[in-house]
């Protein structure tokens, strides 16, 4: 290699590295975050074992075909504490200050999208103890006379139906939400 080929070659790789500096310090992480809450419920088994409209598969939905029996999802729950097709993907982001998360239900079941201080069971005495949480978070529900009472729909407590959407707009450092149905399903953002 002759030394203008060398002058050159090292010329340009300098402006690549320069050029990719500032395509880094100008690409912040993203500040809109979609977030799918899945479930594959089977309805008849669901609407059967627990009741009417427990999981609902139509139009808001068509491509979920809710291959999971009530009997495997319990089963599941048993075995591993949670159910793998009840999830928020993604579980987990890294972002810079504030972010605006999309939340878009893709399952068949009524989900929770609760911010708390630390994870713990939901509202769902069953649940809470086949996963592992025999202890609600106090911002998914609160215990009176031996009865878990779920708290109510607010800004912090979403109640996302199937098919449904909502927005939040999120500045804190580091937090937590999980579905106070199914304690399992939980999502960070850390910065």
């Amino acid at each position: 290699m002759n030394k203008s080929t060398l002058i050159l070659l090292i010329g340009a790789l300098f402006l690549l590295a320069v050029s990719g500096a500032i395509a880094q310090s100008s690409n912040t992480a993203s500040t809109d975050v979609t977030i799918h809450i899945r479930d594959y419920c089977d309805p008849a088994s669901f609407n059967s074992a627990v009741g009417p409209g427990t999981c609902e598969r139509g139009a808001q939905n068509p491509k979920s075909n809710g291959a999971i029996t009530f009997t495997g999802f319990v089963t599941e729950v048993g075995l591993d504490k949670s159910v793998g097709a009840w999830r928020f993907v993604p579980q987990q982001v890294k972002i810079g200050e504030g972010v605006t998360l999309h939340l878009k239900s893709l399952g068949g079941e009524l989900h929770t999208f609760t911010e708390v201080k630390k994870f713990g069971g939901g509202f769902v005495a069953f649940l809470n103890a086949a996963s592992g949480n025999p202890v609600p978070a106090p911002e998914c529900a609160k215990v009176v006379n031996g009865q878990l009472v779920p708290q109510p729909p607010g800004p912090d407590n979403l109640f996302i139906p199937a098919g449904g959407t909502a927005t939040i707009n999120e500045h804190e450092a580091v937090v937590r939400y999980q579905c106070c149905i199914h304690p399992w399903m939980r999502f960070t953002i850390t910065h």
